[in-house]
């Protein structure tokens, strides 16, 4: 349902099934997965504002919030990492299939 397959039941039904297997809804699935990549780009040396622009926070203190919340680090701390302690971004995001 995350990459936007269409089901035979309502959204509402949708929504509930999504929760109740996830513990999460699906837009805080998309939050987290918005501020995955977020980090990603400021580890990789893009800047705040351009990251705010791509990704389509309202502004920068949007941004921060996200990151604070769903990463555990600042903007400014992902821009400089500490290199004892990596990012750990603990989900896989891209579906693979078993050989």
């Amino acid at each position: 349902m995350l990459d936007g397959a269409t089901s035979d039941v309502s959204e509402r039904t949708l929504q509930r099934r999504f929760l109740a297997a996830t513990g999460l809804t699906r837009g805080a699935i998309r939050q987290i997965h918005r501020a995955r990549e977020a980090a990603v780009l400021i580890q990789e040396g893009a800047s705040a504002q351009d990251v705010v622009h791509r990704l389509g926070y309202f502004d920068q203190p949007h941004l921060a919030r996200s990151l604070t919340r769903y990463i555990g680090r600042s903007a400014t701390q992902l821009s400089s990492p500490d290199r004892t302690e990596p990012l750990s971004l603990l989900y896989k995001t891209s579906a693979t299939t078993p050989a």
